[in-house]
C-alpha cells in the first residue's frame, strides 16, 4: 500500500476555545476500547439526580497518538474508503473512542454517573479545520462538555479534538442518551445546533437512492475488529439479546462512515459533518443509501440510510463546507 508520508496542514479556520481550564490527565497511549467493556457495565457515580456537576472535570490528554498504515488500511476497506490522501473525519472519531470509553470508566480518577453499556448513542458532529496525513501523529483529547435535558431523559456530550504543531485540526461532539435518568432542577434544556437540526430535518424519503447495501450477520464483528468498539450488542444475535435486542445491531459509526466514504468525492477538504441515528439496523439486513447534493456549487451533502422502505430511517447527516 503507498500512503503519503504527510499532509501539509493550512492553519485551520476559528476552533471551538479549548477546555483549557479542565485538569488534564496525560496517558502513554490511547486505551483500546474493548478492553474496557468489562468495566463499563456498572455505574461509577452517584444514584441522585444528575447536574452538570455530575461529569467528570478533567480532560484526557495523548500526545504523539499515532497509528499504523495497517490499522488505518484496514478500517477504510470495511468502511468503503479509498487509501491515499488526508485520513477521514470518522478515523479520528475511532482514534478518540478509547479516549471517550476511559472518561467514563474512570480513567481521570472521577466517576462517571451513568452506566455505559446503558447509553444510546445518538447524534455526532465533526469538524475538520485541516486535513490530517496518514502518518501524522496527532494530540488527542477528550471531555465532557455538557448535560442537557432530553425529552427522553438525559442528554451527554463528549467533546473531543486533534491537534497538529498547537494547531487544532479536528473536533468532534458526541451526544449520549441516558432513558429516564433524573435531572437536577437546573440542568438546562437541549440548545439546538443549526447543523445538526439540518440532519435531523432531512426527509430520507426524498432523497435519490445511491446504493443498496447487503450487511450481512458478521457486519459488527468486521467493524468492532477494525475500530475496537466490542459492545455486545453489535456483535452476534446471542450477546445483542441479552441487551434487549432481536438480533445484533449495526454500529452506527460504521453506517455513518460508509456514507461518509460513499460520497467522497464531494466532500470538501475543510468541511464539517453532523449525523443523527434513528432506528437500529439489525443484522443481517438489506439498507438503502440516499443522498444528494445541495449548494450553490454542490459542495454540500444530505445522506439518509434507510431500509428497502424509506419510512424506516436508520441515519441522517449532512455534509457542508467549512464556513457553509
Amino acid at each position: 500500500m503507498s500512503m503519503p508520508a504527510s499532509t501539509p496542514n493550512p492553519a485551520p479556520a476559528t476552533a471551538t476555545p479549548a477546555p483549557v481550564d479542565r485538569p488534564v490527565t496525560r496517558l502513554a497511549q490511547v486505551p483500546v476500547p474493548a478492553r474496557l467493556f468489562p468495566r463499563a457495565a456498572v455505574p461509577r457515580g452517584s444514584k441522585g439526580a444528575l447536574s452538570p456537576a455530575s461529569l467528570p472535570s478533567g480532560r484526557l490528554e495523548v500526545a504523539d497518538a499515532g497509528w499504523s498504515l495497517d490499522e488505518l488500511a484496514a478500517y477504510s476497506r470495511v468502511c468503503g474508503y479509498g487509501l491515499g490522501g488526508p485520513v477521514p473525519a470518522t478515523w479520528l472519531h475511532v482514534r478518540t473512542f478509547g479516549l471517550q470509553m476511559a472518561l467514563m470508566t474512570g480513567r481521570t480518577g472521577e466517576s462517571f454517573p451513568l452506566r455505559l453499556l446503558g447509553l444510546v448513542h445518538i447524534a455526532n458532529r465533526w469538524t475538520v479545520h485541516a486535513p490530517v496525513g496518514p502518518q501524522d501523529r496527532p494530540t488527542l483529547s477528550v471531555w465532557s462538555e455538557g448535560l442537557t435535558r432530553h425529552p427522553k431523559g438525559a442528554l451527554v456530550t463528549l467533546g473531543a479534538r486533534a491537534e497538529l504543531d498547537g494547531q487544532v485540526v479536528w473536533e468532534g461532539w458526541s451526544d449520549y442518551l441516558a432513558r429516564g435518568a433524573r435531572l437536577a432542577d437546573e440542568v438546562p434544556d437541549v440548545a439546538p445546533v443549526d447543523l445538526l437540526a439540518a440532519a435531523t430535518g432531512i426527509d430520507a424519503a426524498a432523497l435519490p437512492e445511491r446504493a443498496v447495501w447487503r450487511l450481512g450477520a458478521g457486519t459488527g464483528r468486521r467493524y468492532a475488529g477494525v475500530s475496537g468498539d466490542a459492545n455486545p450488542i453489535h456483535l452476534s444475535a446471542l450477546s445483542a439479546k441479552a441487551f434487549g435486542f432481536p438480533r445484533a445491531i449495526a454500529h452506527g459509526m460504521y453506517t455513518a462512515a460508509r456514507a461518509v466514504a460513499a460520497v467522497g468525492p464531494m466532500v470538501p477538504e475543510r468541511h464539517r459533518i453532523a449525523v443523527q441515528f434513528a432506528k437500529p439496523l439489525l443484522l443481517p439486513s438489506t439498507a438503502v443509501l440516499r443522498s444528494q447534493a445541495v449548494g450553490e456549487r454542490g459542495q454540500g451533502v444530505d445522506l439518509a440510510v434507510t431500509g428497502k422502505d424509506a419510512s424506516r430511517v436508520h441515519m441522517t447527516g449532512v455534509v457542508r463546507p467549512l464556513g457553509g
